[in-house]
C-alpha cells in the first residue's frame, strides 16, 4: 500500500507541470518606436533611474495602492534640442489573472497624457484585449489631466464582455499608476 501511495505521489509530482498553463507574450508596439512617435519634439531620449524616496514611495502607494520596483517600471524623459523637457513615456508591467500586460504611457511637457497603448500581452487575453484597442478604447486617456482619474467605463464602452471590461480596468489602473510616477517625475525635474 505505502509503494501505491509514493507511486500515485511521484505520478501527480510529474503530471503537475505537464498541466502548467503557459501564454507567451505578443509583442503588439515596439517601446523604442512607441517613445519616439509620442514624444516628436524630442531629439535625446533618457532613462530616469527609479529611486523614489519615501516621500515618493508614499505619494504612489497611497495614490494606487502599489510600490513600483525597476522591474515593473521604466521612465523616459525626453529632451528638445535646447535640452527642455519635452515629454515622458512610462513603461509599465500590469498583473493580471492571465499573465502581465505592458503598458506605455506618454506625457507631454505640461504632464497631460499624449497618448497610452498596450505594448504586450499573453496570447490568451490578447483575444479580450484586442477588442478595446480595435475600438480605438486608448483614445480614453488622450489629454487626461495629472490629476484626473482614468475611468476604466471610457475605454472602449461598447465593447462588452466579462473579461474585456476586467481588461479594460487592469489598463485603466495602470495609466493611474505611469500618472503617479510622471507625478512625482515632474517634481523632481523642478
Amino acid at each position: 500500500m505505502r509503494k501505491a501511495l509514493l507511486l500515485i505521489s511521484l505520478l501527480a509530482a510529474v503530471a503537475l507541470p505537464a498541466a502548467a498553463h503557459v501564454t507567451p507574450n505578443v509583442e503588439l508596439v515596439k517601446k523604442g518606436d512607441f517613445i519616439q512617435q509620442s514624444l516628436p519634439g524630442a531629439t535625446r531620449f533618457l532613462e530616469q533611474k527609479l529611486t523614489l524616496g519615501d516621500a515618493d514611495l508614499a505619494a504612489v502607494r497611497q495614490a494606487t495602492g502599489w510600490t513600483p520596483s525597476e522591474e515593473e517600471a521604466k521612465i523616459y524623459v525626453g529632451r528638445d534640442a535646447s535640452g527642455g523637457r519635452a515629454g515622458t513615456v512610462v513603461l509599465l508591467w500590469m498583473p493580471s489573472q492571465h499573465g502581465p500586460v505592458g503598458v506605455a504611457v506618454a506625457f507631454g511637457p505640461e504632464g497631460k497624457i499624449v497618448r497610452a497603448t498596450v505594448t504586450d500581452v499573453g496570447s490568451e487575453p490578447l483575444a479580450w484585449v484586442r477588442p478595446l484597442l480595435q475600438a480605438d478604447g486608448m483614445s480614453a486617456f488622450a489629454g487626461l489631466p495629472l490629476h484626473a482619474a482614468p475611468e476604466a467605463a471610457k475605454v472602449a464602452p461598447a465593447v462588452a464582455g466579462t473579461m474585456s471590461r476586467y481588461y479594460a480596468k487592469v489598463i485603466a489602473q495602470a495609466v493611474a499608476r505611469a500618472q503617479a510616477l510622471e507625478r512625482v517625475s515632474m517634481a523632481a525635474a523642478k
